[in-house]
């Protein structure tokens, strides 16, 4: 029943119930889902209950007693109450029970008794997130139901667009990598061109294929607008540059950040279930998003306006006392990713948080230290560190740190994590291994002669997953939802670093996931798909999955030797950045407000929620929905449908895969000439507009240690590459006033990025 296509019936039995509960500002949810039932009698079906019409009737066989009628929803949804007409030519049933499904059992919310009446309503006190909601009779007689109808909120949708039947990335698409659409119904062989919409003139044709059309090799150096035309139907406009994508969201992930902070953000509400972040629970992953984002690109971060600024604890109520403020503060002028980073350390260590992935976050900080301590001062280094050791190996968790979400049998991050989270995402394979081997690194910084114990564990951790991993079970992958790159990451992590002393299969493991993946995604939108049956995790938003899979796949094949298998993963990161930005059956970018704070993107979500634990609803560059399994293939009737609402995890996935995006693509290029000058190329997201001379840095750095930073121009306005030149002469080789001195069989190492994003060249200095 999942994939099933609306019927024309069906919308307008939609619309029309719709109307009845819109003066509520309810809707009818059960409309979009499918029922199932305990039994049937004279072909009185369960679909029947959920039409929309109360004069057609579920009916159970007599001899039931244990009847029960079960709506399921396209995903999980905010019900906040309930309607039950029984049939009207037959007795109510007298009493019944109203259950959801909780952890694979049903758990009763409401109890009906002593009815007499044909129709029962039900208002719940708190909203009641669930995908599925069972009627259960409790008088041991059969039921007869006209309508049972879950009510949830309605949010109105003030667009006044309608997608395009031609389905592209909204905004636009960067230079030089892959570029697709989708057409659907459009047969194999039908022309498309993709049109300058200035000039009206056709400047790249091809054929669909499959329902979708491919224009990667279309790389035009113009800041004009293009569409999609195919047999006189065209999609929404887009634009090409060199780091589109980056240019579009960048500025967008670090604003969401500085707003979604918990206490300081936006809102300063002390919300439940929240610490650094609001809604953030104690696996939001934002420290390592953080640090990814500046280690793999650090300029794009370093040269933003600073908006944010420190704000003292001592400046709140008495009931913010401690929440922050042991770390000291940074001085004005700090780049605000820098802010975030010492927020979100301040934050655990003041509130001594010690859930496993709380301080597992830490080991990002202290790792990312030495590109850190030009912006911040000793002592956070200091506090950080003390704790973060005093409490690594710590196996019970303070009440505190804890959420109801929280699957974890112990703490010690040292120990063997076996345990497999839920769709929730809240308990990814192989969290430890990347904070354990960060632990590692940061130890022998330290001079700790126990440093090899968190190498040791991480070892540990990732031959287990190499042996007990099944890549067919969805569980393990896309199940994760918003947290699947933390397990193909720490993978590439372990090889990247360590790849002598990774464990055996490491790399024919990860060649298993791409193969699996890519089985999965044949289809009109190259959509990695749950599994054979299920398009999405069933019951959930799956919003961050999408967000965060170009991370795992760009990770994934940094690993692979396969050329072709490269090839095809890497247009599967793309078409996920494209599912996100419009080129879905929708038709619409993830944001409801995007038309307001995305360049170039007309159609955004339907609707947000307004409130929720995390009140994101107004802050900037929140992901709000996406497509649900009712949607696919190409189903975009159904609307409106499941559950949508921000959260950070939900952009902390898109922040790593930005980051993974800039590290893949990020290349060093030097040459020296015959005299001895040096040529220096760097290819990285830097160059973002074409009106504009945008400018790089990159050390370089002589055998001594001795090192300048040389500032590189870009070549052209649609250049993806930045060139710097050092001229050779007696002293040495000199770059803007700058000498660096030459010693005889010299080397020297120029550098883009930090720590394990970091990319280099070694040259020999004839």
């Amino acid at each position: 029943m999942i994939n099933k296509k609306p019927s024309d019936l069906f919308l307008l039995i939609a619309l029309t119930v719709a109307a009845i509960f819109s003066a509520k500002g309810q809707k009818n949810l059960s409309l979009s889902g499918s029922a199932t039932a305990s039994s049937v009698e004279g072909g009185n079906n369960a679909e029947l209950a959920i039409d929309g019409k109360p004069e057609s009737y579920w009916s159970s066989a007599p001899a039931d007693e244990q009847a029960w009628l079960t709506v399921r929803l396209p995903g999980a949804t905010e019900v906040v109450g309930a309607t039950i007409d029984f049939a009207s030519d037959h007795k109510p049933n007298s009493s019944l029970l109203l259950q959801y499904l909780l952890n694979g059992e049903w758990r009763t919310f409401h109890k009906v008794a002593d009815n007499e009446s044909q129709r029962v309503e039900v208002d719940l006190e708190k909203p009641l997130l669930v995908d599925r909601i069972r009627m259960a009779a409790a008088d041991q007689k059969p039921m007869q139901v006209g309508e049972f109808i879950l009510l949830g909120q309605q949010y109105k949708d003030i667009s006044t667009l309608a997608a395009k039947p031609i389905l592209v990335n909204l905004s636009g698409y960067n230079l030089n990598r892959p570029k697709r659409f989708t057409a659907p119904g459009v047969a194999d062989g039908t022309a498309f061109q993709v049109v300058n919409i200035k000039n009206k003139q056709t400047v790249f044709t091809g054929k669909v294929n499959g329902e979708k059309g491919d224009f990667s090799a279309f790389d035009p150096r113009t800041t004009d607008a293009f569409e999609i035309q195919i047999n006189g139907k065209a999609s929404y406009p887009f634009r090409i540059g060199p780091y589109w994508m980056e240019r579009v969201t960048y500025r967008n992930m670090v604003d969401f950040m500085l707003d979604a902070r918990h206490y300081v953000g936006n809102v300063n509400e002390i919300r439940p279930i929240s610490f650094a972040w609001r809604d953030g629970d104690f696996f939001n992953w934002s420290m390592q998003s953080l640090v990814a984002m500046y280690l793999s690109n650090p300029l794009a971060y370093e040269r933003m306006e600073v908006k944010g600024k420190y704000v003292p604890n001592e400046a709140f109520p008495e009931a913010y006392r401690g929440l922050w403020g042991e770390l000291l503060p940074f001085d004005a002028g700090t780049p605000d990713i820098i802010q975030l980073m010492h927020w979100d350390a301040d934050v655990k260590v003041s509130q001594q948080l010690d859930h496993e992935m709380q301080k597992a976050e830490l080991a990002h900080f202290l790792y990312a230290w030495p590109y850190l301590k030009k912006w911040l001062p000793q002592q956070n280094f200091d506090k950080v560190y003390q704790y973060a050791v005093s409490v690594w190996e710590k196996a019970e968790v303070s009440e505190h740190s804890l959420s109801q979400y929280n699957m974890s049998p112990e703490h010690n991050l040292l120990h063997l994590k076996t345990q497999l989270g839920t769709t929730k995402g809240e308990m990814p394979p192989g969290f430890s291994v990347i904070p354990n081997l960060m632990m590692y690194e940061v130890s022998k910084r330290e001079n700790d002669p126990q440093a090899g114990k968190y190498f040791d564990a991480a070892y540990r951790q990732m031959d287990w997953m190499i042996q007990n991993l099944d890549w067919q079970d969805p569980m393990t992958t896309k199940g994760q939802r918003m947290s699947e790159h933390m397990t193909m990451r720490a993978f590439a992590y372990f090889y990247t670093q360590y790849p002598e002393r990774s464990p055996a299969g490491l790399k024919e493991k990860v060649a298993d996931w791409a193969k699996i993946a890519l089985s999965r995604s044949d289809n009109m939108w190259d959509f990695r798909k749950y599994d054979a049956a299920e398009w999405t995790p069933p019951g959930w938003n799956e919003t961050g999955n999408i967000l965060g899979f170009p991370a795992a796949a760009m990770a994934a094949m940094t690993l692979l030797e396969d050329k072709d298998l490269i090839r095809r993963l890497e247009v599967l990161a793309w078409s996920h950045l494209e599912n996100a930005f419009g080129r879905n059956p929708t038709g619409r970018h993830f944001s409801f407000k995007a038309p307001q704070e995305i360049e170039g993107v007309e159609l955004g979500w339907y609707s947000r929620h307004r409130g929720g634990i995390g009140l994101l609803d107004e802050v900037p560059f929140v992901f709000d929905g996406s497509p649900k399994s009712f949607h696919y293939p190409n189903y975009p009737e159904a609307g409106d449908v499941g559950w949508t609402e921000g959260w950070v995890q939900f952009n902390t996935a898109f922040n790593i895969s930005m980051a993974y995006l800039a590290n893949y693509y990020t290349r060093l290029e030097c040459n020296q000439d015959e005299s001895g000058n040096l040529l220096i190329r760097l290819e990285a997201p830097l160059n973002f507009y074409p009106d504009q001379e945008e400018q790089a840095n990159v050390q370089v750095a002589n055998k001594a240690g001795n090192s300048i930073s040389l500032g590189l121009k870009e070549l052209s306005a649609f250049s993806l590459e930045l060139e710097g030149r050092m001229e050779k002469n007696d002293s040495g080789l000199e770059a803007e006033g700058q000498i660096l001195p030459l010693e005889e069989n010299e080397q020297l190492k120029v550098s883009y990025g930090y720590g394990f994003f970091e990319k280099s060249v070694v040259i020999p200095v004839k």
